[in-house]
């Protein structure tokens, strides 16, 4: 009697684990901004926010399993379910930069293609892996910067030829004509004097004479030697 209902338990044992055996396969993608998007075949509904369970089916994609502190991610699926069969491919962000630490469920790590596979039995499913990502450069600011600078190079240029066109018609009445040619080349840029008495087709002692003046009157710097003597607004 008693081997006749050790034999009946152990039947009905038999024929109830495959019925009873959960399982979960698939594969998790997980974006940039740390959205992942399940693709899993199970025959348990998680009941999870995001996703869809239909036909053994669970999809949809949850910011549920993922958080983000002091720049590293984490993702940490735990589900406290007991699974006969796990086998998942969890993909990391394109832009992964490395990997701090994995705990949890058995696995095996694809480093070059940013992929975890997890494979175990037995066993609830309880994974969990920190990461970093690539920082993205923050263009809108790098723009916003670079708007700012010309901004204020514009108006520095402005208000620069707006105190040089100010101090041009101070100046003009105490000089005379072929003083006020030079000052208002160089107002352009400096000149080699040499270049500039040619470009003025000023004769050079007249043109020496008006240098020497317009330095006694602190308009005028010559800088250097000779012919190479540079010229330029004081």
């Amino acid at each position: 009697m008693n081997s006749k209902i050790l034999f009946y338990s152990l039947t009905i044992l038999f024929l109830i684990n495959p019925v009873s055996a959960h399982y979960i396969s698939g594969d998790i993608y997980i974006d940039e901004s740390g959205q992942a998007r399940f693709y899993l075949d199970t025959n348990k509904n998680l009941n999870i926010q995001g996703l869809t369970f239909e036909t053994n089916r669970l999809i949809g994609v949850t910011e549920r399993f993922t958080s983000k502190q002091n720049g590293i991610w984490k993702f940490n699926l735990n589900i406290t379910e007991l699974y006969d069969s796990i086998l998942i491919d969890i993909h990391l962000p394109k832009n992964l930069d490395s990997i701090i630490s994995l705990d949890g469920t058995d696995r095996i790590l694809d480093i070059d293609n940013k992929v975890i596979s997890l494979i175990d039995g037995n066993k609830n499913l309880d994974f969990s892996v920190n990461y970093k990502t690539e920082e993205k450069p923050d263009y809108f600011l790098v723009l916003f910067l670079l708007v700012i600078l010309t901004i204020v190079i514009l108006i520095y240029f402005l208000a620069k030829r707006k105190i040089n066109n100010s101090k041009l018609e101070h100046i003009l009445p105490i000089i005379n004509d072929n003083e006020k040619q030079i000052i208002r080349h160089l107002m352009k840029h400096s000149m080699r004097q040499n270049k500039l008495r040619k470009t003025l087709n000023i004769p050079k002692a007249s043109f020496s004479r008006y240098m020497i003046n317009l330095e006694k009157k602190k308009l005028i710097i010559r800088e250097g030697e000779g012919k190479n003597k540079i010229v330029r607004l004081k």
